[in-house]
């Protein structure tokens, strides 16, 4: 057996009825005004609940907001996926920490080309209020925006009800004109696992977005690495446009009286980013370049707003992404340090500077930043199995196992982190635990051509010749229609010695 074809290794990113009701539509006549993000918070807290789903397998955490209320019974507004286990039992805690039975379920997304939406209701003699929604229009590119919600791990007891509330305050990037589940406003907003059905509001506390699709990284192929892609962390996230919904009112049962409303002309205008001048405006438009693929442009609009203000934090993180994506290693990783050296505390620098290390074949220097990036924060889950990553192609596959325990402890739908425990421990011979994170990994990603290849592997040490060629025939399959065509003819190569 040729040993190399075990080699499928991968770094993870982390970086997803019907009711009538009456309420109060307000339509303002003249503009608002716009409110401090303390403000905006306090509004954020009242009307911003936790949605926890527990069944026999398992437990989901998610986030949505109040939207209606007909006496007592409340209508929240959530992304689809948070409620979209049929076989699991919904309860939504409120910011009283009370917790409320979900007694009906409307999902607005009927097909994977639908937006990702559901409405929900619950019904309790507390006084909740209810979100003001807003004009998503208006909510162009370089406006700035707030994304609130309930982020889930399984440690430091921010799971389930026990979950803690974060406020995180960006810019819209893009405005992209189809997506095929509704995600069609971006933004740099920082946001985690849990948040997804959570408010996105506008400078005057108005709902205009519901967010719900995690960080999109930029993935990079490195050549000549046993290590075939990486991931970095770039804190671009999106939400589907309030205005979708509104549009959708009909199947969920509402009309916009029954919603309050307030699509006034903004107060907080956007970013003007035609002509900057300042260190803002050009770090604003810099990311804007930067989401749309602009990486020549992105850089030097980091430059100008480095220029004009030299501790611009945000600006040399970026910026050293972009030169990663550029390919320029050396200078990714200087604005990297200098980021650290600005903001000792910066998780997200330590994290990609780690995967440039890697990428260099660093992995001492790698697994030094993802140890750091651990000390500050026990939960990133992606740290743990980076670094494990790193552990075992050093050899240390005792160390490697213990991190990707750790990495699926807290996020245990990762079907690349399966896949990495299967490799270390198919690298000590343990092949029947292999196997079975092997399976695991396909289980969760049925497309998982590496994970087909490796348990075809896998199985060859075994002895079972029938199921390793099976495995290796559908990896084949796989690896040809992603278009990796070297790795399907590795999986044929292999297949035709098995049959010898």
């Amino acid at each position: 057996m040729n040993s190399g074809y075990s080699r499928f290794d991968s770094l993870t990113s982390i970086l997803a009825g019907t009711v009538t009701v009456a309420g109060i539509v307000v339509f303002a006549a003249a503009p608002v005004f716009a409110k401090t993000p303390q403000e905006i918070a306090q509004v954020a807290i009242s009307v911003t609940v936790q949605i926890n789903g527990q069944s026999s397998n398992g437990v989901s955490s998610g986030t949505g907001f109040i939207i209606a209320k007909q006496g007592t019974t409340y209508t929240v507004l959530t992304a689809n996926h948070v409620v979209s286990n049929a076989k699991f039992t919904y309860t939504i805690r409120s910011s009283t920490g009370k917790d409320h039975q979900v007694i009906r379920v409307v999902r607005l997304q009927k097909s994977d080309n639908d937006a990702d939406l559901a409405v929900v209701t619950f019904n309790s003699t507390e006084s909740y209020p209810v979100a003001t929604l807003g004009d998503s229009e208006q909510t162009t590119v370089g406006t700035q925006i707030f994304v609130f919600g309930y982020p889930a791990n399984s440690l430091g007891n921010r799971y389930g009800t026990q979950r803690n509330y974060e406020f995180s305050p960006g810019y819209v990037t893009s405005r992209i004109p189809i997506h095929k589940r509704g995600y069609t406003l971006r933004y740099n907003a920082v946001t985690k696992g849990g948040m997804s059905g959570g408010p996105v509001f506008d400078g005057e506390a108005r709902v205009v977005g519901v967010h719900g699709e995690g960080e999109l990284d930029f993935a990079t192929n490195n050549a000549g690495s046993s290590i075939d892609q990486l991931t970095t962390k770039t804190g671009f996230n999106s939400a589907i446009p309030i205005n979708t919904f509104l549009a959708k009112l009909s199947d969920a049962g509402l009309n916009r009286s029954t919603l309050s409303i307030n699509t006034s002309p903004t107060a907080n205008a956007p970013l003007k980013l035609n002509n900057p001048n300042d260190a803002k405006t050009y770090y604003v438009r810099g990311l804007t370049r930067f989401d749309k693929g602009d990486l020549s442009g992105a850089v030097a609009d980091f430059n100008q707003a480095i220029q004009t203000q030299s501790d611009y934090v945000d600006a040399y993180f970026y910026r050293g992404l972009a030169y990663f994506d550029l390919r320029q290693m050396p200078n990714s990783i200087a604005d990297y340090s200098k980021a650290i050296a600005l903001n000792a505390g910066y998780v997200d620098a330590y994290y990609n500077r780690g995967l440039v290390l890697s990428a260099l074949g660093d992995k001492p220097g790698a697994i030094a930043d993802y140890t750091q990036v651990i000390r500050l924060d026990r939960n990133f889950a992606p740290a743990y199995n980076n670094r494990g990553l790193a552990l075992s192609d050093l050899g240390d596959q005792k160390g490697a196992i213990d991190d990707f325990n750790q990495a699926l402890q807290i996020n245990p739908g990762r079907a690349n982190t399966y896949f990495n425990r299967g490799l270390a421990l198919f690298r000590i011979n343990n092949d029947r635990s292999a196997l079975a994170d092997y399976t695991q990994a396909i289980q969760l990603n049925p497309s998982y051509a590496k994970a087909f290849a490796n348990r075809g592997i896998t199985l060859v040490r075994m002895g079972d010749r029938q199921g390793a060629i099976a495995d290796l025939q559908q990896a084949a399959r796989l690896f040809k229609a992603q278009g990796m065509n070297a790795d399907a003819q590795k999986a044929l190569d292999l297949i035709g010695q098995l049959q010898k």
